[in-house]
């Protein structure tokens, strides 16, 4: 009986707690409403100097809605400004910028408004977010070999597939028109080669590719004042092979030979673990509230063939099972990107507007 008298007197105190501090809020934001709309008059006739002193302890406290809260401190910059006491205009210029980073002066603001914000970096410093995609891989075949006569290996056939990738990407903003991109990427290529290494049969190989994919890439934004942003990147890139492997089959123009039916062969070790590429972006960005995406087309240009030449002749399977020995390829990689990112800021005063001590 004691224990239940007991919580039932605990959940009263609890709930008049509850209500005399909900009861407080109510009252601060209604003071706050009416020093808002008292601080405007005060503007309005003059009195620049009692404006802070009205609204300044409720923009600390902070008002319930975002409108409200730029609007009182944006009273308070101008009344600042006004009064000839730039110091304090600035500073809360400041203030306001790193409490709300994309906030901007519209056309109707005083130009002393709009200049005043021009003094400050306002744009993001960096961006991160995540990266997906699908790639379609093209092959320039410098050399063809085989276990048959060169017209039969040579007439080799490529079938390109289309792949995926996913990734983090990272960009640091070095003013408002370049920026430099780094997205790394686990990327996956896939494609198939036909051949026929004798006269009497047909080899299909599918090969299996993994890299890790590292593109360095200088942007140029092509325009800033739109909600769509162009823009044009160049750079190079490494990929990192995690694995290789590929799959055979070798059928027989006699009907009587049994196939030879796929089996995984891992390649590995024939393949070059770092290759290095030219990379090219065309693309926009779309701007959204402290974030954006990005959709953009890519292109990779191979600088090297990704097969090991000295160890051409090193996996016997590949070569008595299925005929098939390395051929000399490089592999281009074109890709269409989407990604979603997140805008970080760090609002600061342009060095060349800071007074010296």
């Amino acid at each position: 009986m004691y224990s239940i008298n007991f919580n039932i007197t605990q959940l009263i105190k609890l709930s008049t707690l509850f209500f005399l501090s909900l009861s407080s809020s109510i009252i601060i934001a209604q003071d706050c409403e009416e020093a808002f709309v008292q601080a405007n008059v005060l503007y309005n006739d003059g009195k620049l100097s009692q404006v802070p002193e009205k609204i300044n302890s409720c923009i600390e406290l902070g008002y319930e809605s975002e409108s409200k809260q730029i609007q009182a401190r944006r009273l308070v910059i101008l009344s600042y400004l006004y009064a000839d006491r730039l110091d304090e205009a600035e500073e809360n210029m400041l203030f306001l910028l790193k409490q709300y980073p994309e906030y901007k002066p519209v056309s109707a603001d005083p130009a002393e408004l709009k200049n005043l914000y021009g003094k400050f970096r306002s744009r993001p410093i960096m961006t991160f977010g995540l990266l997906g995609g699908v790639s379609y891989n093209q092959a320039h075949i410098e050399q063809t070999f085989g276990v048959g006569s060169e017209e039969l290996h040579s007439a080799v056939e490529y079938a390109p597939k289309v792949n995926f990738k996913v990734g983090v990407t990272f960009s640091y903003l070095l003013n408002n028109h370049f920026q430099l991109n780094l997205a790394p990427t686990y990327e996956n290529v896939v494609f198939e080669t036909s051949e026929k290494p004798l006269d009497f049969s047909t080899t299909t190989m599918k090969e299996s590719q993994s890299w890790l994919h590292v593109p360095l890439v200088l942007r140029w934004m092509i325009t800033q004042k739109t909600q769509l942003k162009p823009f044009i990147g160049v750079g190079g890139g490494l990929r990192y092979l995690l694995s290789a492997s590929i799959e055979g089959t070798q059928s027989f123009d006699n009907n009587e030979i049994a196939d030879i039916e796929p089996s995984p062969i891992t390649v590995k070790e024939q393949r070059k673990e770092i290759l290095y590429e030219a990379y090219l972006q065309l693309g926009f960005q779309v701007k959204s509230r402290m974030t954006h995406w990005t959709v953009m087309a890519s292109y990779s240009y191979a600088l090297d063939t990704f097969n090991k030449p000295n160890t051409r002749y090193d996996n016997s399977e590949l070569i008595f099972s299925y005929g098939f020995i390395d051929n000399d390829i490089k592999l281009d990689v074109i890709s269409l990107n989407v990604s979603f990112s997140y805008d970080f800021y760090k609002p600061k005063m342009y060095r060349k507007y800071r007074k010296l001590d």
